[in-house]
């Protein structure tokens, strides 16, 4: 009875970590003056909450909320190498540091050879279907790789 903990009060606790997690760095940074960083940080922030806007209340967990940062870690690179080609090195400069921001509150990728072996079950269970595969591999891998990664391994896999 007392000792009891609400199974939906801890989910949404387990849920909001990421969030929390960006906010209370942001505090931190801005304490410390970091003006840089707390505006990469506010940035995070408000792609998460425009993506829960998006969903039906209390639609958000963690798994999406790392969605929301790997497509904007995805984005950040993209203008990189977009900048570089235009010979714009303070732009590059500036998105160096926000991809190493993004990436310090991404949990580490899985390593290829563990996303071959993952292929290779499904490829087993389903066949030479490219959708399928894909669809399936994301699910088991819950979104921590990224897509392009699992794509070219699902491509070696079929036309190997």
């Amino acid at each position: 009875m007392f000792g009891e903990i609400n199974v939906a009060e801890k989910q949404k606790v387990l849920e909001d970590m990421m969030r929390d997690k960006l906010k209370k760095d942001s505090f931190d940074a801005l304490k410390n003056r970091d003006n840089k960083r707390v505006d990469v940080l506010r940035f995070l922030i408000s792609l998460i909450d425009k993506k829960e806007l998006q969903l039906p209340p209390d639609g958000l967990t963690e798994s999406e909320e790392v969605a929301v940062l790997r497509k904007e870690l995805k984005n950040k690179e993209e203008s990189r190498e977009m900048f570089l080609k235009a010979s714009r090195q303070d732009l590059v400069d500036q998105l160096d540091y926000e991809i190493s921001v993004v990436k310090e509150y991404l949990p580490a990728e899985m390593s290829e050879d563990k996303i071959s072996e993952i292929v290779e079950q499904v490829v087993a269970e389903k066949g030479n279907n490219f959708g399928m595969i894909m669809k399936e591999v994301m699910i088991k891998t819950g979104g921590t790789v990224d897509g392009g990664v699992i794509s070219r391994i699902v491509k070696e896999k079929i036309n190997g």
